[in-house]
C-alpha cells in the first residue's frame, strides 16, 4: 500500500476512487542518497510524496548558520506549505537514502475535483505541519537545551507511532545526526549531546545507533506539556462523502 494512502487511511476513511487519485500523484519515482541537498529551487512547480526514508526542510541564515524548520517521513506531501507561492522557502535535505514521488501542483486538480473530502484533509496536513513548527517555535523560547530535545524526540515519536499496532511503541529509528537536531532547535552539538546525557541519567529517554527509546512517553508528555498534535485531526467539518 501507499504510504499516503496509509497515512491518510489514519485520519478517515478513503474511498477506492480517492485511492486511486493518489496512487495517480505516485507514478514517478526518483532516488537519492543520504546527505544530498534536492535544490527546491530548480523543482519549484513540483510536490513530492515522500515514499521512503527521512528528508528535512532547512534555511541558511546570513550569519552562516541553518535553521532546521521541518522533518519529513513517508507518507507525508512535502510542499503543501509552499503551493502557493511562487518560490519555494528553504531546501530539503536528505538525511537517509530516499524514494521521492514528484508530482506537478497542477496535478492535484483532479484531487479537488473530484474529491472534496480528499482534499479537505490534504489541506488539513498542511496546516497540521504549520501547527506543529508553532508548538516547536513557542517551546523553544520557554526550555532549556534538556527539555527542547525531549520534547522534540517526542515530536519524532508522536509522528511514527501513528503507523504502528505496537501497544507498546516505545522504540523507533532516529537517523538525524546531533547537528541536525542541534538547528532544529537553536542549540550547538555539545548541548544536544549534554541533553541525551542528562535525559538517559534521569531516565527518561535513550540514544543508541540511530535508536530513541522513551522510557514512559506517557509521563514525559505530560512533564512537558506536550500536545500530540498527530494523534487527531478535527474532521468534523469536511465535505460529505
Amino acid at each position: 500500500m501507499s504510504c499516503l494512502v496509509s497515512r491518510l487511511r489514519y485520519y478517515l476513511d478513503i474511498s477506492e476512487d480517492d485511492e486511486k487519485l493518489v496512487l495517480e500523484l505516485e507514478k514517478q519515482e526518483v532516488n537519492y542518497k543520504a546527505r544530498r541537498t534536492l535544490n527546491l529551487q530548480q523543482q519549484k512547480n513540483n510536490l513530492f510524496i515522500l515514499k521512503r526514508g527521512w528528508l528535512y526542510r532547512y534555511a541558511d541564515l546570513q550569519d552562516g548558520r541553518r535553521q532546521v524548520l521541518r522533518v519529513h517521513y513517508p507518507g507525508d506531501i512535502i510542499g503543501l506549505t509552499d503551493i502557493a507561492m511562487c518560490e519555494t522557502f528553504g531546501d530539503l535535505a536528505t538525511a537517509t537514502d530516499v524514494t521521492l514521488c514528484p508530482f506537478q501542483k497542477k496535478h492535484l486538480d483532479k484531487v479537488f475535483i473530484q474529491s472534496p473530502r480528499l482534499t479537505a484533509l490534504i489541506f488539513s496536513l498542511g496546516m497540521l505541519e504549520e501547527a506543529i513548527l508553532l508548538d516547536r517555535i513557542t517551546m523553544i523560547a520557554r526550555n532549556n537545551a534538556v527539555n527542547r530535545v525531549a520534547n522534540y524526540m517526542l515530536e519524532l515519536y508522536s509522528r511514527q507511532k501513528i503507523h504502528t499496532n505496537n501497544t507498546v511503541f516505545t522504540t523507533f529509528n532516529m537517523p538525524l545526526t546531533q547537528d541536525v537536531i542541534a538547528d532544529a532547535l537553536g542549540l550547538t552539538n555539545v548541548s544536544v549531546s549534554n541533553a541525551f546525557a542528562q535525559l538517559k541519567q534521569e531516565n527518561k529517554i535513550l540514544n543508541h545507533r540511530k535508536r530513541i527509546t522513551i522510557l514512559d512517553p506517557d509521563k514525559l508528555k505530560k512533564d512537558l506539556n506536550f500536545i500530540d498534535r498527530f494523534f487527531e485531526i478535527d474532521t468534523s467539518w469536511f465535505p460529505n462523502a
